[in-house]
């Protein structure tokens, strides 16, 4: 059966379109990871930038390369929608996402359940060029030889509704087996971003920006998560995602830690426009089987 595939829409821009200089320069991304895997528990939440990888690469490896030595039956990843406006979650049409790295098969199964149960729509317009979906899978493909199926899934702004509709459907898949992979730039600052909320002392209070949402994640409260971007207006693109993971009925809060935190303008001392990159890692206790 001929299979549907989206080809790579960022390769030779966000990221290296060669095969051979993509491998390397990913698997020195992710051989950043401070620590093995979680010796404390299971791995069940990974968050994530997307900007290219020569901004965000460091911070996005040194979250996923803890991932290394595990294996999963599924990736959900949850992106922020920025090509296309969505009034409702969207899961892509395709049966496979294409890198220069090869294929990453999506799983059709799990985008069956979503639509079937009415949490989620086909938009596939909105995933053709979707950078913070397609900016993972070289890392993903990195880390494994038979990346597990992946299923992207665009979360736009949702009231609570949707958004319970959601985590209880995303919640079969909550125990440990499945990774839910948050896509999410924080802070965007700056003029061409519309958002100016402070024009002194900019680098110590963007941080204080960022590290409220951090906080929230740490604490895992998706309401308070709701709440500061509400008063802040905080430009964190995947936060309905990360509220949508937070809402999942999980056998128990899984435990959030802070791997990275960089801005694009540190790289030259100009914060005039600059964009936060965050990760974080969330393990689930291990527990004896009844």
């Amino acid at each position: 059966m001929t299979q549907n595939i989206r080809p790579p829409a960022l390769a030779g821009s966000w990221y290296p379109a060669d095969a051979a200089t993509l491998r390397a320069s990913v698997a020195g991304f992710l051989d950043l990871a401070a620590h093995p895997a979680a010796a404390e528990g299971r791995p069940a939440v990974a968050v994530v930038p997307h900007a290219g990888h020569a901004w965000s690469g460091e911070v996005a490896g040194g979250v996923l390369g803890l991932l290394s030595d595990l294996s999963y039956d599924r990736v959900i990843l949850m992106a922020p929608n920025h090509r296309l406006h969505l009034t409702a979650p969207s899961c892509p049409a395709e049966s496979a996402y294409a890198t220069p790295l090869g294929i990453v098969p999506i799983d059709e199964a799990a985008r069956a359940v979503l639509i079937d149960a009415g949490a989620a729509v086909s938009v596939p317009e909105a995933h053709a060029r979707e950078h913070a979906e397609e900016i993972q899978l070289p890392f993903l493909q990195r880390l494994w030889d038979d990346v597990p199926p992946v299923l992207p899934l665009l979360v736009p702004h949702l009231d609570d509704d949707a958004r319970h509709r959601l985590a209880r459907t995303l919640g079969r898949w909550c125990g440990g087996r499945t990774l839910f992979l948050v896509s999410t730039d924080f802070t965007h600052y700056g003029a061409d971003f519309g958002y100016l909320p402070f024009a002194h002392d900019v680098p110590r209070r963007l941080e204080q920006l960022d590290m409220g949402a951090v906080d929230c994640i740490l604490r895992w409260d998706a309401a308070a998560l709701l709440r500061y971007g509400r008063d802040t207006g905080i430009t964190m693109c995947g936060l309905e995602a990360m509220a949508a993971v937070m809402t999942m009925p999980w056998p128990a809060a899984p435990r959030m830690a802070l791997t990275g935190y960089q801005r694009s303008g540190d790289r030259d001392g100009d914060h005039s426009l600059s964009v936060s990159y965050v990760g974080m890692i969330g393990t689930l206790a291990d527990r004896e089987t009844p």
